[in-house]
């Protein structure tokens, strides 16, 4: 374990994860004795909602390992500099889970299922997953409950993965659905990865 004040510092890059919503970027832009600050997080058109007094877990990747916490919305401010404040956890526990970081990325993608074929376009992607926009023709594939593969082209990878609905959500009256990527190899996985890393730098 590790104390709170030693993660959260001004520009640290932290993970929130709220329920029912995808993990969101942040970055720690003030501290007090309690408490800190954040702007708010924004990503492939989407931003992460909370509410004073909701619980939030907080998530950071340190030299020594990715480390998490349970955290709460202590206010809401007005400036983009400073919209969240939430309080400092007494500790981060280090977690075996494995957090991938996620980039915006225009390319297309396409869905098979069974005689089931649509096709729609990125959001985002990381080493776990994707994101994407949740066309009709993809509705009902996922009615369909049949085994879902996914075929795109990323930074001239071609990947033909099996994938499960990991969420689905509207954001401004447009539907949204993240999927998470089955049987990735760790080579590959890896490549994602470092892929990812390279797309941000250019954001």
């Amino acid at each position: 374990m590790i104390d709170g004040k030693e993660v959260t510092v001004v520009k640290q890059e932290i993970w929130l994860q709220a329920p029912f919503q995808p993990s969101f970027a942040a970055i720690i832009n003030e501290v007090g004795e309690k408490n800190f600050w954040t702007g708010l997080p924004r990503e492939g058109g989407q931003i992460l909602l909370l509410l004073e007094n909701q619980k939030v877990k907080i998530g950071a990747s340190l030299a020594r390992g990715f480390y998490s916490a349970e955290s709460r919305v202590i206010a809401i401010g007005e400036d983009n500099h400073k919209f969240y404040c939430f309080a400092i956890p007494d500790k981060f526990t280090k977690s075996q889970e494995r957090q991938f970081l996620r980039v915006p990325i225009a390319a297309n993608a396409l869905f098979t299922a069974g005689n089931l074929v649509a096709q729609t376009a990125l959001v985002n992607f990381s080493a776990g997953g994707v994101m994407v926009y949740l066309v009709p023709e993809l509705e009902k594939i996922l009615e369909s409950n049949n085994k879902m593969t996914i075929c795109l082209n990323i930074n001239n990878i071609p990947l033909q993965l099996p994938v499960l609905l990991a969420w689905r959500k509207f954001y401004d009256n447009i539907p949204f659905a993240g999927f998470e990527f089955l049987d990735l190899t760790t080579s590959l996985q890896d490549a994602l990865a470092g892929l990812a890393i390279k797309y941000s730098k250019f954001k």
